[in-house]
Protein backbone atom coordinates (compact mmCIF):
# COMPACT_ATOMS: atom_id res chain seq x y z
CA UNK A 1 0.00 0.00 0.00
CA UNK A 2 1.71 3.06 -1.28
CA UNK A 3 0.33 6.79 -0.43
CA UNK A 4 2.10 10.08 -1.03
CA UNK A 5 2.42 13.35 1.68
CA UNK A 6 4.08 16.38 2.55
CA UNK A 7 6.25 16.01 6.09
CA UNK A 8 4.59 18.84 8.42
CA UNK A 9 6.20 17.46 11.70
CA UNK A 10 10.05 15.83 12.88
CA UNK A 11 9.33 14.29 16.09
CA UNK A 12 12.73 12.69 16.17
CA UNK A 13 15.58 11.36 13.91
CA UNK A 14 13.93 8.46 12.64
CA UNK A 15 10.23 9.48 12.89
CA UNK A 16 7.86 12.43 11.24
CA UNK A 17 4.46 13.26 11.23
CA UNK A 18 2.83 13.23 7.67
CA UNK A 19 -0.13 14.95 6.04
CA UNK A 20 -1.81 12.89 3.33
CA UNK A 21 -5.23 12.25 1.72
CA UNK A 22 -7.33 9.83 3.41
CA UNK A 23 -8.49 6.84 0.84
CA UNK A 24 -11.23 4.82 1.77
CA UNK A 25 -8.90 1.60 3.29
CA UNK A 26 -7.62 3.78 5.70
CA UNK A 27 -11.16 5.12 6.97
CA UNK A 28 -10.95 4.14 10.47
CA UNK A 29 -7.83 2.47 11.85
CA UNK A 30 -6.46 4.63 14.35
CA UNK A 31 -3.35 5.34 13.38
CA UNK A 32 -4.68 9.06 11.91
CA UNK A 33 -4.29 12.51 13.71
CA UNK A 34 -6.54 15.61 13.40
CA UNK A 35 -9.72 13.56 12.91
CA UNK A 36 -12.16 10.84 13.73
CA UNK A 37 -15.03 11.16 10.84
CA UNK A 38 -14.26 9.44 7.77
CA UNK A 39 -15.47 12.64 5.42
CA UNK A 40 -12.23 14.07 6.44
CA UNK A 41 -10.30 14.74 3.64
CA UNK A 42 -6.39 15.31 4.80
CA UNK A 43 -4.77 13.50 7.65
CA UNK A 44 -1.67 13.47 9.68
CA UNK A 45 -0.01 9.68 10.31
CA UNK A 46 2.99 8.88 12.14
CA UNK A 47 5.44 7.47 9.47
CA UNK A 48 9.11 5.75 9.82
CA UNK A 49 11.49 8.41 8.56
CA UNK A 50 14.71 6.42 8.75
CA UNK A 51 15.65 8.00 4.99
CA UNK A 52 16.04 11.20 6.61
CA UNK A 53 13.12 13.41 5.11
CA UNK A 54 12.88 17.20 5.83
CA UNK A 55 10.29 18.88 6.82
CA UNK A 56 8.17 19.89 3.82
CA UNK A 57 9.45 16.87 1.63
CA UNK A 58 6.81 15.54 -0.67
CA UNK A 59 7.37 11.56 0.13
CA UNK A 60 5.95 8.43 -0.86
CA UNK A 61 5.19 6.08 2.50
CA UNK A 62 4.75 2.13 1.88
CA UNK A 63 3.43 -0.27 4.12
CA UNK A 64 3.11 -4.30 3.17
CA UNK A 65 -0.33 -5.30 2.82
CA UNK A 66 0.27 -8.33 5.24
CA UNK A 67 1.28 -6.27 8.42
CA UNK A 68 -2.17 -3.67 7.32
CA UNK A 69 -4.16 -7.17 8.27
CA UNK A 70 -2.33 -7.83 10.87
CA UNK A 71 -2.76 -4.65 12.56
CA UNK A 72 -6.32 -5.09 12.13
CA UNK A 73 -6.94 -8.12 13.14
CA UNK A 74 -5.05 -7.23 16.53
CA UNK A 75 -7.55 -4.12 16.72
CA UNK A 76 -10.37 -5.70 15.20
CA UNK A 77 -10.19 -9.48 15.47
CA UNK A 78 -9.00 -9.86 19.14
CA UNK A 79 -11.91 -7.69 20.97
CA UNK A 80 -14.47 -9.32 18.63
CA UNK A 81 -13.28 -12.66 19.41
CA UNK A 82 -13.35 -11.64 23.19
CA UNK A 83 -16.71 -10.37 22.78
CA UNK A 84 -17.65 -14.03 21.95
CA UNK A 85 -15.71 -15.84 24.43
CA UNK A 86 -17.23 -13.54 27.31
CA UNK A 87 -21.03 -13.87 26.14
CA UNK A 88 -21.07 -17.27 24.92
CA UNK A 89 -18.99 -18.84 26.92
CA UNK A 90 -20.98 -16.77 30.17
CA UNK A 91 -23.98 -17.71 28.90
CA UNK A 92 -23.33 -21.86 29.24
CA UNK A 93 -21.39 -21.37 32.14
CA UNK A 94 -24.23 -19.48 34.14
CA UNK A 95 -26.78 -21.51 32.47
CA UNK A 96 -25.07 -24.76 33.80
CA UNK A 97 -24.47 -23.08 37.19
CA UNK A 98 -28.01 -22.67 37.30
CA UNK A 99 -28.85 -19.09 36.81
CA UNK A 100 -31.77 -18.33 35.07
CA UNK A 101 -32.63 -14.62 36.69
CA UNK A 102 -31.30 -12.74 33.50
CA UNK A 103 -29.35 -15.13 32.27
CA UNK A 104 -29.22 -12.93 29.10
CA UNK A 105 -28.29 -9.41 30.19
CA UNK A 106 -25.55 -10.82 32.73
CA UNK A 107 -23.89 -12.67 29.19
CA UNK A 108 -23.83 -9.19 27.57
CA UNK A 109 -22.12 -7.39 30.43
CA UNK A 110 -19.77 -10.25 31.07
CA UNK A 111 -18.93 -10.26 27.14
CA UNK A 112 -18.51 -6.00 26.94
CA UNK A 113 -16.05 -6.21 30.13
CA UNK A 114 -14.20 -9.12 28.39
CA UNK A 115 -14.27 -6.53 25.32
CA UNK A 116 -12.45 -3.87 27.48
CA UNK A 117 -10.44 -5.64 29.08
CA UNK A 118 -8.89 -7.11 25.41
CA UNK A 119 -9.20 -3.27 24.42
CA UNK A 120 -6.84 -2.52 27.79
CA UNK A 121 -4.56 -5.26 26.93
CA UNK A 122 -3.66 -4.35 23.86
CA UNK A 123 -3.17 -0.42 24.82
CA UNK A 124 -0.51 -1.62 27.68
CA UNK A 125 1.00 -3.24 24.34
CA UNK A 126 1.22 -0.10 22.61
CA UNK A 127 4.53 1.01 23.27
CA UNK A 128 6.10 -2.40 22.52
CA UNK A 129 4.09 -2.18 18.82
CA UNK A 130 5.22 1.40 18.35
CA UNK A 131 8.82 0.31 19.45
CA UNK A 132 8.92 -2.50 17.07
CA UNK A 133 7.92 -0.27 14.14
CA UNK A 134 6.66 -2.68 12.53
CA UNK A 135 3.10 -1.50 12.37
CA UNK A 136 4.61 2.17 11.08
CA UNK A 137 4.59 3.32 7.42
CA UNK A 138 7.49 3.54 6.22
CA UNK A 139 9.16 7.08 4.37
CA UNK A 140 10.39 5.09 0.88
CA UNK A 141 11.25 8.12 -0.66
CA UNK A 142 11.66 11.59 -1.51
CA UNK A 143 9.57 12.64 -4.36
CA UNK A 144 10.49 15.64 -6.20
CA UNK A 145 7.70 17.70 -7.47
CA UNK A 146 8.71 20.53 -9.95
CA UNK A 147 5.59 22.43 -9.91
CA UNK A 148 5.25 23.02 -6.48
CA UNK A 149 5.77 25.81 -3.97
CA UNK A 150 8.28 26.28 -1.28
CA UNK A 151 7.38 25.55 2.12
CA UNK A 152 6.59 29.25 3.17
CA UNK A 153 4.07 29.45 0.05
CA UNK A 154 6.19 32.08 -1.74
CA UNK A 155 5.71 30.79 -5.77
CA UNK A 156 6.76 33.91 -7.11
CA UNK A 157 5.83 34.75 -10.54
CA UNK A 158 5.67 31.24 -12.79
Amino acid sequence: MDQRGRIVEIVDEKTAMMKMQRNSACASCGKCIGSSSSESKEIVVEVDNSIGAKLGDNVEVSMDQIDVMKALGILYGIPLIALLIGSVGSFYILESAGVTNMLEILSALIGFAFTGISYLLIRTRENKFRASRKYMPTVTRVVIDLNACPVDGSCGDM
